[in-house]
């Protein structure tokens, strides 16, 4: 992605926190204008025009961002109305489209944009050390902005009716790298802006707002958003469901499940609790595997079976979630269905694949089996929150142009507030940055990662083959290397642990000990670059630099026409003192020569 594009997001995104967003999506593109209209002015002197396309132009050459000639001729009118007094016309747009400048600079944006130049370049710089870090070359990675724009994408799919291939599993050394910084405010704080921004500059391009909100609107949820809505997810994919439910009941949005669904989610939460001590490499390796989150809540295989007792309970009394109760129609059409057998080969069981099924016959009955090119039409969603490898994007790959059946439920919630950024309180806005964000995140580094069942067959045949030479510590480590893909060679693994039990030990040893000695020399780098970035962000910026030596000579010419003042003063004070010596002299002298003159 272009750097000037990354900048005017950023610039975006502080704008729209720091301003009223809500009474117009048009106002939050007033300073980009206006900033765009200094650029111009200072470097090519243009100050007026035959048509305003030429601002246009100009500024999707220069900023990245394509500014339709209605929407600019808008915030031309509305920047006029801000600038012009009775007295004088500073910026004029006539009917035929020309305009004229006069008497106006634009320049109050500068300081500010020049700032998240510097912060946007300062993330990029150290994007490319943790690259260097991890041995990564430069053909193997894009920009951390590249990655960042991906949900940009994604929301255009669903808005702007065209197909953007979208590939995110190619971004999983960017996913690491925000993931590593994100406990690093500064720099995490950048990638947000920018991500915000992106989602935001699809106004101008990608969106025009319908009047109509469809109220009459179905969300069938699926397993994987059920799990994560109970809390058995990261807390991150939680909170996205939790927030899109939210919002689902603000339009008025009806909640459904399948009675399918309820039984494949109970009898997943059952499998689980019945190899609650007997699973550790799953854990450590996925951070959205169920074991993780009952690790952080601390619950046990009892806590498990309660749930999956009262699960139809707690989704109607929590979550005014409904049972469909009838679902034979659509058991029957999915049996007889040519994507059954599609899905029999991607899902892990064959109950499995024919739920998903269902779910779609369900969805596209709802519909009228139409197919929908506007999303403010869609009446029916399958919504999942699935971060895995059942290919979820192979439905609808027939309907190039039209919505899908199924959407995840990040990009649901973002679409929603992107359509609506009112709705809910004030903190929604960065709820949804965040949520949406990191399950950027998690489904990216997620998406290149081994099938939960081969992983599940390793983490048996460590448990029934290992021996003392291999610690826990190691197990840790090999998940390690699993998680950056520095392992990918899973199945050869188990085939070995079948033939030869004491080379598989071996092999695993190996791995561990390359990942010891890997993290001993990242540790010693990533010193280093934390350092730097201590020393970066401590730093003075250019325009810091410059604004300091602005008040420096501002001061050095209070001082000096203080002390002009104050010598002005001292010499007026002299003066008159000298004027009342002189005076009271002259007066004295008076009376001495009245006196010796007069007779007595």
């Amino acid at each position: 992605m272009e750097a000037s594009k990354v900048i005017t997001y950023s610039l975006l995104a502080q704008i729209r926190n720091s301003g009223n967003f809500v009474n117009s999506s048009v106002e939050i593109f007033v300073p980009i204008v206006k900033y765009a209209l200094y650029k111009l002015i200072t470097q090519s002197g243009v100050y007026k025009g035959a048509s305003i396309t030429e601002i246009s132009t100009w500024i999707c050459q220069y900023f990245g961002l394509d500014f339709p000639p209605a929407v600019l001729e808008k915030i031309l009118l509305k920047i006029g109305q801000e600038i012009n007094t009775s007295e004088e016309l500073k910026l004029q747009v006539y009917r035929d489209g020309s305009f004229w400048i006069k008497n106006y600079s634009f320049e109050e944006f500068n300081d500010i944009y020049e700032t998240n130049r510097q912060q946007v370049e300062l993330v990029q710089t150290m994007f490319k050390q943790f690259c260097d870090i991890n041995d990564v070359k430069k053909d193997s990675y894009n920009t951390i902005f590249d990655f960042v724009n991906l949900n940009k994408l994604k929301i255009s799919n669903y808005l702007a009716n065209r197909d953007y291939s979208v590939n995110g599993s190619k971004f999983s050394i960017e996913a690491q790298f925000v993931e590593y910084f994100r406990n690093i405010p500064g720099c995490y704080e950048v990638i947000r802006k920018i991500y915000l921004g992106s989602i935001l500059s699809c106004y101008l391009s990608e969106y025009e707002p319908q009047d109509k909100m469809m109220s009459d609107v179905e969300l069938l949820l699926d397993t994987n958003f059920i799990v994560s809505l109970l809390d058995l997810n990261t807390p991150e994919s939680t909170t996205t469901c939790r927030q899109l439910l939210k919002i689902a009941s603000s339009f008025g949005y009806s909640l459904r499940v399948l009675k399918e669904t309820i039984k494949e989610t109970t009898d997943l939460l059952l499998k689980k609790a019945e190899y609650f001590d007997k699973s550790f490499l799953p854990k450590l390796i996925n951070p959205e595997d169920i074991y993780k989150a009952c690790e952080r809540r601390n619950l046990n295989r009892n806590d498990l079976e309660r749930i999956a007792d009262n699960l139809e309970n707690i989704l109607v009394d929590e979550y005014s979630i409904l049972q469909i109760p009838y679902t034979v129609k659509y058991q029957n059409l999915a049996k007889s269905s040519t994507e059954y057998a599609e899905f029999k080969k991607i899902r892990n069981t064959d109950f499995a694949a024919l739920h998903d099924i269902m779910a779609l016959y369900y969805v596209r009955e709802k519909r009228g089996k139409k197919k929908i090119k506007h999303f403010e039409d869609v009446n029916c969603w399958f919504v999942n929150n699935a971060i895995n490898h059942d290919n979820s994007d192979y439905v609808g790959y027939k309907l190039r142009g039209y919505q899908p059946e199924i959407i995840r439920a990040d990009e649901l919630l973002c679409v929603l507030w992107f359509i609506k950024p009112d709705i809910g309180n004030g903190d929604l806005t960065d709820g949804v940055v965040d949520t949406n964000l990191n399950a950027l995140i998690s489904c990216t580094l997620n998406s290149s990662l081994p099938q939960a069942s081969i992983i599940k067959e390793l983490d048996d045949n460590i448990q029934k083959y290992k021996d003392a030479s291999i610690s826990d510590k190691d197990i840790l480590r090999i998940a390690t290397r699993i998680t950056t893909h520095q392992l990918k060679n899973i199945e050869e693994l188990n085939e070995i642990a079948e033939s030869d039990s004491k080379q598989f030990v071996q092999k695993l040893k190996e791995e561990a000990d390359k990942q010891k000695q890997e993290d001993d020399k990242r540790i010693a780098r990533f010193e280093d670059v934390l350092k730097k970035l201590e020393r970066l962000s401590s730093k003075p910026s250019d325009i810091e630099v410059e604004k300091r030596k602005r008040f420096k000579l501002i001061n050095e010419n209070r001082e000096r026409d203080r002390n002009d003042y104050i010598k002005k003063q001292i010499c007026k004070w002299r003066l008159k003192t000298w004027y009342w010596v002189g005076g009271i002299t002259v007066i004295l002298l008076v009376c001495l020569a009245c006196y010796l003159v007069l007779p007595s």
